[in-house]
Parts: C-alpha cells; sequence; structure tokens
C-alpha cells in the first residue's frame, strides 16, 4: 500500500512543488538573460552567435502547440489512464480528466483490482486548490494565496491551467518538464492525447504520464467537488510534508 501512495502522490508532487520554482527561475533570468557578455570574441565582430544559439535552444525546448488549440474549446472531459513510475517502480491509474476553462481542473483517480475504488481528487480553481486523499479519509483546500511559495512566485489558477490545457511552454528550469503529444482534434481545435510530467531531483526521475481518450465538450458534470464531514482537514504544509515523507 505504501508503494501505492508513492505513486499516486507524483503527480501532485510535480504540479505543486515545482511550480513556484520554475516561476521564480525564469524570473531571476529575466532580468539578466539580454546583458552581452563582452568578453564574447563573436560580440566584438558583431556577430552574437551567444544569442542566436540561446533563442535555438529556447525554441527547440519549447512544447509544440498548434495555433488552433482554443479554437471552440471551452470545456473538455475525457477517460485517463495515469502511469506513475519512480525508481523502478510503475503502476497504472484510471480516472476522468475534466476542465472548463477559467473554472475548474478536475482529475478523479481510480485504481482497479478486484474491483475499482476511488483513489482521490484534485481540484484546482480559481479561488482555491483542493486535494482529496480517500485512501486516508483527509483533505487539503487552500487558497493559492495562503501558500507562500505560490504567493512569492506569483503562482495561480491561471498558471496552472494553461498546463493542463495544453497550452503551456516547457518549464524555464530541468527540474520539471512537461510534454505533449497525440494532438487530437477537437471543437475545431486540437487537444493533447498525452502529457508526460518529469520530475527530477538529484538523479532520481519522477514520471506522471496522462494518455488521454474518449475526448468530447461534455459539460454535465459538477463542477465543484463535496468533501465529506467524515475527512479530517489538513495544511496544504502538513499534506506536502507528508508527501515528501512517502517519496524520499
Amino acid at each position: 500500500m505504501k508503494s501505492l501512495k508513492i505513486l499516486m502522490t507524483m503527480a501532485v508532487v510535480a504540479i505543486c512543488l515545482t511550480a513556484c520554482r520554475s516561476s521564480r527561475y525564469a524570473s531571476r533570468h529575466a532580468e539578466t538573460e539580454d546583458i552581452p557578455v563582452l568578453t564574447n570574441p563573436s560580440l566584438v565582430a558583431g556577430k552574437d552567435d551567444t544569442s542566436r544559439k540561446d533563442k535555438k535552444n529556447k525554441k527547440k525546448n519549447k512544447a509544440e502547440v498548434p495555433q488552433t488549440k482554443r479554437a471552440g474549446i471551452n470545456v473538455l472531459t475525457s477517460k485517463m489512464n495515469l502511469t506513475l513510475e519512480t525508481g523502478g517502480n510503475k503502476i497504472n491509474v484510471g480516472g476522468t480528466y475534466r476542465l472548463k476553462r477559467d473554472e475548474v481542473v478536475q482529475i478523479n483517480l481510480t485504481y482497479t483490482m478486484l474491483f475499482t475504488i476511488s483513489v482521490g481528487t484534485m481540484e484546482l480553481t480559481p479561488d482555491y486548490l483542493l486535494f482529496i486523499d480517500r485512501l486516508n479519509k483527509r483533505y487539503c483546500k487552500a487558497a493559492y494565496s495562503d501558500i507562500p511559495a505560490f504567493a512569492e512566485a506569483g503562482v495561480d489558477f491561471n498558471y496552472l491551467q494553461r498546463i493542463f490545457w495544453g497550452e503551456a511552454e516547457s518549464s524555464p528550469t530541468p527540474a520539471l518538464e512537461w510534454n505533449y503529444a497525440n494532438w487530437t482534434p477537437i471543437g475545431g481545435g486540437q487537444f493533447p492525447g498525452q502529457i508526460l510530467f518529469t520530475l527530477r531531483n538529484g538523479n532520481a526521475a519522477y514520471k506522471a504520464n496522462f494518455n488521454l481518450s474518449n475526448l468530447r465538450e461534455d459539460d454535465d458534470w459538477e463542477k465543484r467537488t463535496e468533501v465529506s464531514e467524515k475527512y479530517t482537514p489538513i495544511s496544504f504544509d502538513v499534506a506536502m510534508r507528508a508527501i515528501l515523507n512517502l517519496v524520499k
């Protein structure tokens, strides 16, 4: 069961623990990346080879997002198969992947053995983020502004929803990467049928591979998840410490 819990939390770790670091990295380097290095011989000769290489590398590292990505798509729901992998351990879980633009990102996880059980829910709204751990009957609900790391880095709902809508470029830090693939036509536009997150910590790599199927513009689902009174509330810090203890 411990290995299951480790794998079930990897996707949350990838988004929550590195989103703020990525934003800080981008902000910190924005002020200095255009300052020329005067000792570079190519600059003295009037040829900014470094600049051209930087632009080439940035272009190479960007996720390939079709220009038609947003056309006609404001709500989406799909079946989801999520492969979680770390340290040679791998597990597949099912669930649903639901989006309503500017309103909610909702991911429900299920695990099937002899029967299907609901494992957890991750729900992002403009006002708060919600994690429900159904295995341990507890939950975390917090406003983005109440999470110091998020508030400091300017991470909010808009920042995160672009990732899940397939509209974000690759992360500016190598610690976290996301890549889009298997673009599927829908609503006059396209949506990635595969989203692969990779979180690196030293020599360790944690991967969460979302494979989506049966994509449709279905608006008939609950946009807010009600938490049972039987569940115990925990703070974001407690939730993250618990996750970090699991993945050590």
